[in-house]
């Protein structure tokens, strides 16, 4: 049990949304850090969102489950991760090849990295974790041919971005646009672009071959790593991008005969 966050995570909680103290929970697990139990709301539209004892959230716990799944183990793999996110930082900084890559100082880095200019050889890294980061870069396209060019044949990357379910095609905004205007338009003042459903199209345009995570149901409500109704945006969709061993073939998913998701095949022990 890690008290510390513990205790943090509930004050940050009950401070954001202090009626969950006395609403009835049903025990969640997360996958990342064994915890099981009630989980924090973030507030009244993001019911039980947080582990307390390793600060996931719903996406974290989704590729959390797909790893341990698909049993792709990080020690031992060179890693590249862009503004990691706390449960896997905590878990992972100690492994010497775990590049925690960022634009800007933080606790939670230990390597500058611009995505657009990644600092690293081709065929270097064997897994890349780019979540919520392509809405705030400029010129995405390079960021996305930059983790094509440095992920290893055999590897894996994911992403996930915030996807406007009603919308087909991403809408890039014209530069200039009034900040008020950016954040109704995006959800975030410093957002470049509204995603739309051709965001895995995006992906596959540099050559990655791209699915979807998906679990069953029932892990889905027992590690609680869906939302609480279908949003306009959705925050939580996971996308996995495989390089292809040659320009002609690319890594095809397996199925986990035990869950039913796919995960990569042949991980490479690198």
């Amino acid at each position: 049990m890690n008290w510390s966050v513990f205790f943090q995570e509930w004050a940050r909680a009950l401070l954001r949304y202090p009626a969950q103290i006395m609403r009835s929970y049903t025990p969640r697990e997360c996958p990342i850090c064994g915890f099981t139990g009630r989980f924090v709301d973030v507030g009244p539209r993001r019911t039980e969102a947080r582990c307390p004892n390793c600060s996931s959230k719903e996406r974290d716990r989704l590729i959390g489950l797909y790893l341990e799944r698909a049993d792709l183990r990080v020690d031992g793999k060179k890693v590249l991760h862009f503004s990691p996110e706390r449960p896997f930082f905590r878990k992972w900084k100690y492994y010497p090849n775990y590049v925690a890559g960022d634009i800007k100082q933080s606790r939670k880095m230990n390597t500058y990295v611009d995505i657009t200019d990644i600092p690293f050889h081709e065929n270097t890294f064997d897994l890349i974790l780019c979540n919520h980061i392509l809405e705030h870069v400029p010129n995405h396209r390079q960021g996305i041919q930059e983790c094509y060019r440095v992920l290893a044949p055999r590897g894996a990357a994911f992403f996930s971005v915030p996807i406007y379910e009603n919308q087909q095609n991403t809408f890039e905004l014209e530069p200039g646009t009034p900040l008020e205007e950016v954040e109704r338009l995006c959800g975030g003042y410093d957002h470049k672009r509204r995603y739309g459903q051709d965001f895995p199209e995006l992906l596959r345009k540099v050559g990655f071959h791209v699915i979807e995570i998906r679990h069953d149901p029932d892990e889905v409500n027992r590690f609680r790593m869906g939302e609480d109704r279908p949003p306009a945006v959705s925050q939580n969709r996971v996308f996995i991008a495989t390089k292809p061993t040659t320009p002609s073939s690319a890594i095809r998913p397996q199925r986990c005969a035990a869950s039913g998701d796919p995960f990569i095949d042949d991980f490479p022990a690198r």
